[in-house]
């Protein structure tokens, strides 16, 4: 321990050191003594205003603006037609998860404008070997406001499909199907019908 403290300190003495044998005494006889070794001792401080968001009292601090991921977990040995609002169940990274409510179709997705949206599927019970897929995001007829600006498949990560939102501010929600396929030993699709709502 006291070896780390000394060379903690040594580059101090080396200043205070050289500051004695500087050819130049102008610097020594405006600055005092105490105020060198302050001076010193601030420079060996490590610096962490790269890592804070908000610089000066002139600009406001404004969180980053983020993706939304929605997750649809599924129970595949008891979905059916007449089940599939008990047994899918959605959350994401921005919003409250669809387990606390009644129905897949209440949940909302929280967005942002000029930011993307994905959504992905996968098995309750992933050991079953049984997987889903998500196969497309479609607007309802009476879709609502329009949020999404258009839809595609992630050419970067299979299964996913991913949303492009509008880079304006649009009020109220968006109505829209996912439609999913579980891949048992007979495929079977389905859809579920959750809304989108954007919050900036």
């Amino acid at each position: 321990m006291r070896k780390f403290q000394t060379l903690r300190f040594l580059p101090v003495h080396l200043i205070l050191l050289l500051s004695f044998f500087s050819p130049s005494c102008n610097e020594r006889e405006t600055k005092p003594l105490e105020e060198q070794v302050l001076s010193a001792q601030i420079a060996m401080l490590p610096d962490h205003s790269k890592n804070v968001g908000v610089s000066s009292a002139t600009e406001p601090y404004v969180a980053a603006e983020k993706d939304t991921n929605v997750l649809l977990r599924v129970d595949t040995e008891n979905i059916t037609e007449d089940t599939k609002n008990e047994f899918v169940f959605i959350s994401d990274d921005r919003s409250e998860s669809s387990e606390k409510s009644s129905s897949p179709s209440e949940h909302i997705a929280l967005v942002e404008k000029n930011m993307k949206i994905y959504w992905r599927a996968e098995a309750l019970e992933p050991q079953s070997g049984v997987t889903v897929d998500v196969l497309g995001i479609f607007r309802k007829p009476e879709g609502g406001s329009e949020i999404l600006e258009g839809v595609f498949r992630d050419p970067n990560k299979d299964g996913i499909i991913m949303g492009k939102i509008k880079n304006k501010k649009v009020e109220g929600m968006e109505y829209y199907n996912i439609m999913i396929r579980v891949n048992s030993e007979t495929p079977k699709t389905f859809l579920i019908d959750p809304k989108i709502k954007m919050i900036n």
